[in-house]
Parts: C-alpha cells; structure tokens; sequence
C-alpha cells in the first residue's frame, strides 16, 4: 500500500502572531514575541519575561458559549488554531466520510488559569483543610469540598478538552488519539497522524497540539529546575546555541495541520502544502529532565525519521532545531547533528525559531512544523535571533538575525521533551 500524507491547511497563533501569514511575516523580521510578562504579576515570580499571545479575542472564532464557559484559554486558543487549520484547508465537511475523519492532538496535561477561576475552588480548598496536619486533606476535599465546588469546573481542567470540542465542532468520528507529552506532544500528534494515512485507517485528519507554560505553578517548577533565563532583557533571551545562552523562555501557542491522503487531497482540489515523508521517535532514557550529553535520543529520533523516508543524510537542505537555549539541551542537540550528518553538516543551514516564540510547551513541535512548511513553501529559512557569541560546541551553520533565501526540497524538524522523549519529522516539497 503506497499511501503517501500531504499538509492541505495551516492553524497557527503564537506569542509572535494569528495566523500563517502574522505569523510567518514577523518570523522573517526577526521580531520577538517576547516581553515581560503582562498578565501575571512579575514581582511575585522568580523571572520576568515570557512568550504570551497578543491581541486575541476568542470570540473571534468561537461561537459556542459553552465551550467558552468550560475551558481556559490554552483550549480557546487551541480551538482558534483548529478553525484556522480547518478554515485553511477548506474541507467540505458536509461532503467527506466522518468516519475516515481523524483527530489526533497533543497537550502538556491538565491545567488552569490563574485568576477569577481560581475562585471557584477556593471553597472547596478551604473546606479540605486539615488544620491540625496543616495540609490539604482528600478525603474531606471529596466529602465537603466537591458538594460546593462548580460542579462542570473539573471538566475545564482536563486534558483533553481541546480534543473534545474539535471533534464535536467538526464531526470527527474517524481514528483519534489525545497524547499528553511534556514538550513533544504536538510533534507526536503530526507523527502518529503521518502513520495513520499511511497504514489506512483515515483519509483526512486534523494534528497538532497545544499548551501554556504560562502559569505560576510552571514558572516556579522550571525555574527550580534551573532551565529558565533570568535575563530581564527580551533581545538578550532566550539565546539558542549562543555561549552565554542562559536557559529558555516560557511561552504559550497553538498548532494544527490538516493531513490527507495525497489522492484524497487531490480528487478534492486541495492545496498541497507539503508531504510528510518520515518521522522517528526515541527516549534518552537518561535523566528527568536533562538530556544526555551525547544527545543519543536526539540521533536515533532522526535516524528513524531518515530511515522511514528512505532519506540520506546528505538530502536534508535544511534544519529547524528544538533549541531551547539551555547549556545541557543545544549541547546535546548540536552533538547528535553532528553523530548523524558529520561532514555534511556544515553545509545544512539550522534555524531555532524559538527564539522568537519562547518554548511553547506541547504545541512546539506542530507550530515548527509549520514553520517549516512555510520555509519550504517560500524558499525562506526563518532566522535565530539574540545569537551573538558562537560556541566551539555547538558548532552549526546557523541562520542568524536576518532570514536566508534557500530553495529547500527537505526539512528537518527536532524536538524533544522533559523526560527524555525526543522526536524528528522530515518533511518535503510535494
């Protein structure tokens, strides 16, 4: 069976922009969605600057009031960048099988706004106290706390949310699958979809992810793990592969594609984006949160991914690196570049364009993804911006400040994710 996935529609909002076209303009220009934080209050934070969406209106795209009532604003934006991808693609969904209509969606788990929400548990929590423990107790939490509590708030924190409301909204009864993965699980989303066209069991699915690392309780645990920058200065972070790189930025985003069998594409007059032709996945198996020196994950995520393209090293034009900005993490990454592609690397351009967006948790790898389309589409490599002091170890030809006008035939995008899951998506020119 030769059933080749091609990307026919683009979903993408991020600290940098709305939309492909926000999105891929700013990229271009170099200009940051960084800023000090605006909607949490910095002083009570360990760091002060992070990647938040700007000017977005969720109303805008969604018309359901229940949906807006029972989720946070992660889901709203995803459900935003859905409408996009779906919009962008323009699939007749009145004329296609629902039943061969897929979703498969990533998310970085549950979670919660900070703000008025919080009041609605704030009964509840108080009532589970046990003041003689001084801790919070489960048993009265379940016994006086649940009785006062909202009772559809627990259905706003859960992690499938998003996957929820998006097979609803577009009648989605095909293969589906919500992956919760800490940082690769958008990227995993577009991998496992990739597999579903090939193998038959859907002709059209909807893939992405999505996440906010912007909340307090996220801020103060990566910062405990030392992997936040603590500069105050958003042209001076994050710094992918600079030498005096100092840890990532937190951010927040969304991003789907509409994959489809290339004869169902066609037979329906698509817009063909892109082919995805291989994708590989690995675990360092080494640390909770560091990754291995040797970036071993990393080198067998994209061996796999060469492999299952039938691809040479030699034939990637192009790299869209994970490039978080930690001394540990770009180390690692350009250590298992160099183990895979050795005297060609030199001659493969590398872009990190999370140092424009910020780490945007699980939906990092299906926003470059797109990215990366759009790279192949338009024969322009995003730049790596704040890049100014090279490192002997990271030794990568680097896209710096201003884009690079290349042709591009095939792409590589990394990811990897705390816990040591690592992914490759190698992407072509249909």
């Amino acid at each position: 069976m030769n059933r080749r996935a091609v990307i026919t529609g683009l979903g993408v909002i991020s600290p940098v922009g709305i939309g492909i076209e926000e999105n891929w303009k700013h990229l271009l220009e170099g200009t940051s969605g960084i800023e000090r934080f605006s909607r949490l209050n910095a002083e009570h934070l360990p760091v002060v600057l992070g990647a938040e969406v700007k000017n977005f209106n969720p109303k805008q795209f969604i018309t359901d009031k229940r949906a807006l009532r029972l989720s946070f604003l992660n889901v709203h934006l995803a459900l935003a960048a859905a409408k996009l991808a779906v919009d962008d693609a323009q699939i007749p969904l009145d004329r296609i099988d629902s039943t061969r209509f897929g979703a498969i969606i990533g998310s970085g788990g549950a979670g919660f706004d900070d703000g008025p929400d919080l009041e609605d548990l704030k009964e509840p929590i108080l009532r589970s106290w046990d003041e003689e423990k001084k801790k919070f107790d489960s048993s009265k939490f379940g016994a006086q706390g649940v009785p006062v509590a909202y009772p559809l708030y627990m259905l706003k924190c859960l992690p499938n949310t998003a996957f929820y409301y998006i097979s609803l909204f577009y009648n989605i009864q095909g293969e589906n699958d919500n992956i919760i993965s800490s940082y690769t699980g958008g990227s995993q989303a577009i991998g496992d979809a990739f597999r579903s066209i090939r193998r038959g069991d859907a002709d059209i699915l909807i893939a992405g992810g999505y996440d906010s690392l912007i909340t307090p309780n996220t801020i103060f645990s990566l910062h405990a793990l030392k992997m936040l920058s603590s500069q105050q200065d958003p042209a001076c972070a994050p710094r992918p592969f600079d030498s005096l790189r100092d840890g990532m930025i937190a951010g927040e985003g969304e991003g789907f594609v509409i994959m489809e069998e290339l004869a169902h594409a066609q037979k329906r007059g698509a817009h063909l984006y892109a082919e995805i032709s291989g994708y590989g996945n690995a675990s360092s198996a080494y640390h909770v949160y560091n990754p291995s020196p040797t970036g071993d994950g990393i080198r067998r995520a994209v061996l796999r991914a060469l492999q299952d393209a039938a691809c040479a090293a030699e034939s990637i034009d192009w790299v869209n690196a994970d490039g978080i900005a930690t001394q540990e993490s770009d180390r690692a990454e350009a250590h298992a570049l160099t183990s895979v592609f050795g005297e060609y690397l030199p001659r493969i351009p590398v872009s990190a364009t999370k140092s424009m967006t910020g780490h945007l948790g699980a939906a990092s790898g299906s926003v470059e993804a797109i990215y990366s389309i759009l790279a192949l589409q338009n024969g322009i490599l995003p730049p790596t911006i704040n890049y100014e002091h090279p490192d002997p170890g990271c030794a990568l030809d680097l896209v710096i400040q201003t884009p690079r006008e290349k042709k591009i035939n095939t792409a590589l995008t990394i990811n990897q994710g705390i816990g040591g899951q690592c992914t490759a998506l190698i992407l072509n020119v249909v």
